[in-house]
């Protein structure tokens, strides 16, 4: 099993510093405080300079548009470069994505992709709040497995409010692709400072929804992702006993559990998407 540790090696970079048009109800802006800003291709370029060698790579996203695309295509060239120039492993967080945002990532050229995938319209109306649909996110899939691109669908469990709702159609949709990495899984944050600070996740829930989608995805392409509460140790569990391909940042619990298995356990300094 790979365990993941991003931590200052695998940086995560705003491109629109800490500005969201979207303000979405779960983040409402506040993870990209903590991101390190590149609000101009040069600085992009000026960060990769002075940190190739010293870390593995990075996350390149920022704050959506009221669409709920994250603005990257005037990066293209400087990812381009990256990755012609440095040996940093780029992961681009895109949000939602049509054939015309596909044309400028095909150019860019980065490692890998990492696409939010959001089952219920519903969700994305009264959570997102934009108009886009689950079939628009349903299309943005079928067109990252119609190229060569890398990348990895994420589900967000818990999204609605704390429910497991659309997540069950994303898993039936992820299971008919052919070309994706990693399906990571991740946890809804309670986030002090947004709508969705107080609201509580149906842990019976959770763990209804894991095991549904480790019955119709083989637990080697499955990864448990970075961002869920601590406290949901009875998941990274479950993961350990299904065999899954990794888990970010695992409790002391847990690694203790592995290795009372004797599980391989194959340490990586960047992000799960690898």
């Amino acid at each position: 099993m790979y365990i993941y540790y991003p931590g200052k090696s695998f940086p995560s970079l705003s491109v629109t510093g800490a500005h969201c048009a979207l303000k979405c109800k779960h983040c409402n802006g506040k993870y990209l405080q903590h991101m390190i800003p590149v609000t101009t291709p040069e600085k992009l370029i000026e960060f990769a300079k002075n940190n190739d060698g010293k870390i593995s790579g990075f996350l390149l996203s920022g704050g959506s548009t009221i669409e709920g695309k994250v603005p990257l295509k005037r990066y293209t060239q400087a990812v381009k470069w990256i990755r012609e120039n440095t040996s940093l492993k780029i992961n681009i967080h895109t949000g939602i994505i049509d054939r015309e945002d596909i044309t400028y990532l095909e150019e860019m050229a980065p490692h890998h992709i990492s696409f939010d995938v959001i089952g219920s319209t519903k969700t994305i109306r009264e959570v997102l709040g934009t108009s886009k649909t689950k079939e628009d996110y349903f299309k943005a899939l079928d067109l990252l497995d119609s190229t060569t691109l890398n990348y990895s669908p994420h589900v967000i469990a818990g999204l609605h409010f704390g429910k497991v709702l659309g997540e069950y159609d994303a898993i039936d949709k992820i299971k008919d692709l052919k070309r994706f990495s990693n399906l990571v899984l991740i946890i809804l944050i309670p986030t002090k400072g947004t709508p969705m600070a107080d609201i509580k996740i149906d842990r019976k829930e959770i763990i209804s929804f894991f095991k549904y989608t480790l019955d119709l995805i083989p637990p080697k392409k499955v990864v448990l992702g970075c961002m869920r509460p601590r406290s949901f140790l009875d998941v990274e569990f479950l993961c350990v006993e299904r065999r899954c391909k990794g888990i970010v940042i695992p409790s002391l619990k847990t690694l203790k559990m592995l290795k009372e298995e004797k599980d391989e356990v194959i340490k990586k300094d960047m992000c799960c998407v690898f």
